[in-house]
């Protein structure tokens, strides 16, 4: 009997065991898996994403629609806007097409070249201008750009018609005074031992130098140049006023002309011309005019024709 029940139990046991065990694991088992795919998806996405720098800021400028040649009366199909990325080299680009029609380009601007202010001068009286070139910044190792005014009358100015953009060369015409002592010990305006005397003396000083605003209505030039020649500008200015004139230079032409053997003064331009010098006539102390007859002629002899003798002309 013992046998017999110890058996019917374990029978009993084996009978009712849970039939959703093995359900169950399976079902735990597809969690996981899930778990694990869904964890190793996000950390791929997360890693792409990481890779991806973020988009940059954008800003809309005006550029030219086409070519647009120097000297040129803005209109409007002359320029469009688009998007360029928001740095520091397009900060003083224009951003409003409308707010340049009617000025005037001082160089020739390229089909979709950014338009900046130091390309234009404004149609209205008193525009303003820029010293810096497009997209010039100032850094440490910039040159020391200078905005300076010179005083120019028409005539020696290329008869006005010098505008914004243009380049010139700057000649300067002073008065230099030789003094030498005499014998009382003062200082006279008399010719040296070697030959020096007191005169006028023009020579060319700076060259190329960009014209940032034209007013020659007031005879007046704003030229771009550096510091030291902007000190230097103002020095003749204040000893030697109405010195100043403009040679205008071709678009392009940026040589340097050797100005170590130029300069110009009376006995260069004799010398290398060759003018003739005025002399003194020596009258002999009679009456400056044609000198009167020593008789009259007969009515029944004629003077006989004579040819003059040749002269020389005087050596310069």
């Amino acid at each position: 009997m013992r046998t017999g029940v110890s058996t019917y139990v374990v029978g009993m046991v084996l009978e009712f065991r849970d039939p959703t065990r093995r359900r169950r694991f399976l079902l735990a088992a597809l969690g996981v898996t899930l778990a694990l795919v869904a964890g190793v998806a996000a950390l791929s996405l997360g890693n792409r994403n990481a890779g991806t720098p973020p988009p940059t800021p954008q800003k809309a400028v005006v550029i030219a629609a086409r070519d647009i040649p120097s000297r040129t009366v803005l209109v409007a199909d002359d320029l469009k806007v688009t998007q360029v990325p928001d740095v520091a080299s397009y900060a003083t680009a224009f951003t409003d097409p409308q707010a340049l029609l009617g000025d005037v380009t001082t160089v020739p601007v390229i089909a979709g070249q950014v338009v900046y202010p130091n390309m234009l001068v404004s149609g209205a009286s008193g525009g303003d201008f820029s010293i810096l070139e497009p997209g010039e910044l100032v850094t440490a190792d910039s040159p020391y750009w200078r905005a300076v005014s010179v005083q120019v009358p028409r005539d020696r100015a290329v008869g006005g018609d010098i505008v914004a953009g243009q380049h010139v060369d700057l000649y300067v015409t002073v008065q230099i005074d030789v003094l030498t002592q005499n014998a009382d010990g003062q200082y006279v305006d008399q010719p040296t031992a070697d030959g020096l005397i007191s005169g006028k003396s023009t020579k060319i000083v700076f060259q190329d130098l960009p014209v940032l605003k034209a007013e020659p209505d007031g005879d007046l030039y704003v030229l771009k140049v550096n510091a030291v020649q902007a000190e230097q500008i103002y020095h003749v200015a204040a000893v030697a006023p109405n010195s100043f004139s403009l040679a205008l230079r071709p678009d392009g032409d940026t040589r340097q002309a050797d100005v170590t053997t130029m300069g110009e003064t009376n006995d260069r331009l004799i010398a290398t011309y060759l003018f003739p010098i005025p002399q003194l006539i020596d009258l002999g102390g009679g009456i400056v005019g044609p000198p009167p007859p020593s008789s009259a002629p007969g009515p029944s002899s004629s003077p006989a024709p004579s040819s003059p003798a040749p002269t020389s002309s005087p050596a310069p």
